[in-house]
């Protein structure tokens, strides 16, 4: 068994350009689960390190009878906070998204699905603050509805990324796959090629919005404003754009595994769940919520009848495979 394995990897070595192994290998070391750890453990110093440094502003802005404008900005309550270390861990599940791109294309959704409930989670601290501002008095029981909406739905969201990883388990998987065949090793290590060159695009972008945020503060508060882009305005927007083509290309690239009319169905509804996921996060409140849920809902049924054709095919294949007669 390992000397046919190794022979598949040679083999598969030897019609693979060199500078595709390069990067495969580049990928492999990048993505290593010795890195993996590094980088939560980074991502969990970033976001308490965050976390304290807004509420020492908070706090300043609090308490000093002028506080500079770069101060005041954060605004003078603490529930606020609770938002920042959010941003940070979104950013770390957006990299593990990136990640898990060459494993599944199942896992793939599920992780965007994940990204995208803890973007709605998010705005409910957002939602805390806001009403905890206006005050819980009954002239602003409307103001707490974002709260509720969003409670709610992030919620749903929570359900429906676990009922679409156990749909995802049940998949009916052929007999005799135990090993993956030479195209199966190629369409991972194109998509491996995919996620090095996403990874340096999205750091790109974060780079870039990070700039623009710089920048638009620095002329706010010269200006004498205190007006900070919002950061799911722009930068989460532009994830979901390029997955949106990611998704495209990998579509494209499955074909060369396999092209059953069942699994190229599947992938052009997920690239539609994504696009979706896209637009509900630019819809004005309340309607960004639902259109996520549906979209969500939309993956759910999707693998549930992509796994009903898939057993469908795995009986005919069955009934249709001629048992061995009796041995004289």
């Amino acid at each position: 068994m390992a000397t046919t394995q190794t022979g598949l990897d040679h083999h598969l070595s030897l019609q693979l350009p060199r500078v595709w192994l390069i990067l495969i290998r580049a990928h492999d070391q990048m993505f290593s689960e010795h890195n993996k750890a590094l980088l939560k453990k980074l991502a969990i110093k970033v976001s308490i390190a965050g976390f304290a440094l807004h509420l020492v502003m908070v706090f300043l802005s609090r308490t000093l009878s002028h506080p500079p404008l770069i101060i005041s900005a954060v605004g003078r309550n603490y529930l606020s906070a609770i938002a920042t270390p959010f941003s940070f861990i979104l950013f770390y599940e957006v990299l593990t998204l990136i990640a898990a791109l060459p494993a599944s294309t199942t896992q793939s959704i599920a992780n965007q699905f994940e990204v995208v409930s803890l973007i709605f989670i998010r705005d409910v601290f957002k939602d805390i603050a806001a009403a905890n501002e206006a005050g819980w008095h009954h002239e602003h029981v409307r103001q707490a509805l974002p709260l509720f909406l969003d409670m709610c739905s992030g919620l749903l969201m929570f359900l429906l990324v676990a009922i679409f990883q156990y749909v995802a388990l049940k998949r009916v998987r052929p007999a005799g796959t135990a090993e993956l065949s030479a195209g199966s090793k190629t369409f991972i290590a194109q998509k491996k090629l995919v996620a090095i060159g996403l990874t340096v695009l999205l750091l790109s972008m974060a780079v870039y919005n990070l700039g623009i945020v710089v920048v638009h503060t620095y002329r706010s508060l010269m200006a004498g404003h205190c007006i900070t882009p919002e950061p799911k305005a722009f930068f989460y927007n532009d994830v979901f754009t390029v997955m949106i083509f990611t998704d495209v290309l990998v579509l494209i690239l499955s074909l060369v595994v396999s092209g059953r009319y069942e699994m190229v169905f599947r992938n052009a509804a997920f690239v539609v769940s994504i696009i979706l996921l896209r637009f509900s996060l630019t819809e004005v409140h309340p309607y960004g919520a639902p259109l996520a849920l549906f979209a969500m809902a939309f993956g759910i049924l999707t693998l549930l009848v992509f796994n009903f054709h898939s057993r469908i095919r795995t009986d005919d294949s069955l009934v249709a495979t001629p048992h061995p007669g009796p041995t004289r």
